[in-house]
């Protein structure tokens, strides 16, 4: 229905049809698709579009960004992202079995892969602009919509780098919505990943005294890792406010092994073991700093267990970012936000975002969002509820307006 997503129930319906393109982004599956359906639905509400194709080693992919010219003075980015992480079924809610990716509606919340994370945002952006009229306008809104933002970030930077500029565009101010609700984003962490391989010497397990398990040094590793530089880690604070339920007051450095990967049989000692692990630090810092201090870790930690042990670090391209909470543009959100939210509390985000692309080019950027800490995004039953998609479209309308 043309211009149906201005509305509330058209909004959820079509937050509902991009659920059912399934956009997972391990094998980038319908991208294209989920980018002409979004498109199409941008034209409908009078915007004007491009769709950024661009390559790189794992083949092509489209980035979507929509405008519209309302005569405002300035500009403003409403970020979002269309791939999802996958999703196995059947998921059972009240008795009923279903396919992630045949979206339910119960109990005003909408049940899905991605529909917390991150298609209510467009969803909701799509109908933020559609209202929004010319000459009653702060800002001309740009709405754009990246691929690959939950394996590494190449949408949002290929945006940045290229896509902005075929269209002639540099926003004046940014709003990721890619959060939660509970806070104004101001920032958020960097992340590292990365595996470490343990060198041990493979044998029958009836002969240990043979062999040197690379397993039982790996547990070692760990163990040292979690209480020696996870710690250590930890000590380090960010300026920014934690958000609600974190066990530090400010955002703080975290350390996780997430991986473990050894062995084929139960019979036989292997040659050599692998972990996984993610590290969250804090914007104020350096990528290349708290690796080198990993590093230092490591081979400290092998010295210590005689343990021969690679360090392989997984290049991510998100180094964290921030704004600062005095910014005029964080106020003019956290009115809009207090207006519909009822709160003025600003936070940093635990998990990286996209923002970092433009606050460290110097736009104020901030984050939103529908992802409740009970959304279960990337887990079962990932759902948003209905009430707050409403709720961030209005602050998002308010934000925009002129009055």
């Amino acid at each position: 229905m043309p211009h149906g997503v201005i509305g509330d129930e058209g909004m959820f319906l079509f937050l509902m049809e991009l659920v059912r393109v399934d956009t997972s982004a391990i094998d980038r599956r319908n991208y294209w698709k989920a980018v002409e359906l979004i498109e199409r639905e941008a034209e409908s509400i009078g915007m004007d579009t491009h769709i950024q194709r661009f390559s790189d080693s794992k083949g092509d992919l489209p980035n979507l960004i929509a405008w519209k010219d309302l005569g405002a003075d300035k500009s403003i980015l409403l970020l979002s992202h269309y791939d999802v992480v996958p999703a196995r079924g059947p998921w059972v809610l009240e008795g009923d079995a279903f396919d992630p990716f045949d979206p339910r509606r119960i109990g005003g919340r909408i049940y899905g892969r991605g529909a917390a994370d991150d298609k209510s945002a467009i969803a909701l952006s799509l109908s933020a602009c559609g209202r929004l009229r010319r000459g009653e306008a702060k800002y001309n809104p740009i709405l754009a919509v990246v691929g690959d933002e939950e394996v590494g970030g190449t949408g949002v930077v290929a945006l940045a780098e290229e896509g902005l500029s075929e269209v002639g565009m540099r926003p004046d101010a940014v709003v990721v919505i890619d959060a939660a609700p509970d806070f104004v984003g101001v920032g958020a962490s960097g992340v590292i990943h990365g595996e470490l391989v343990i060198k041990g010497r493979g044998g029958h397990a009836g002969r240990p005294f043979a062999s040197i398990n690379p397993v039982h040094l790996a547990l070692k590793l760990a163990d040292e890792l979690l209480t020696g530089f996870s710690q250590l880690h930890a000590s380090r604070l960010s300026v920014i406010p934690s958000p609600d339920g974190s066990p530090v007051p400010k955002l703080w450095g975290r350390f996780s092994i997430t991986r473990m990967e050894a062995g084929t049989q139960y019979n036989v000692i292997p040659s050599e073991a692998k972990l996984g692990f993610d590290i969250r630090f804090i914007p104020e810092e350096s990528k290349e700093e708290v690796i080198a201090r990993f590093r230092a870790a490591v081979s400290a930690a092998a010295c210590k267990l005689g343990a021969d042990v690679e360090v392989s670090i997984e290049e991510t391209l998100n180094p964290g970012w921030m704004t600062d909470p005095n910014d005029d543009f964080v106020r003019e959100v956290l009115d809009s936000y207090e207006r519909h939210f009822g709160s003025r509390r600003v936070a940093g985000s635990l998990g990286g975002n996209d923002g970092f692309v433009f606050a460290r080019k110097g736009i104020p950027t901030v984050s939103l969002g529908t992802i409740e800490l009970d959304s279960n995004a990337h887990g079962d039953l990932e759902n948003v509820r209905e009430s707050v998609v409403v709720a961030m479209r209005d602050t998002l309308v308010d934000l925009m307006s002129l009055t």
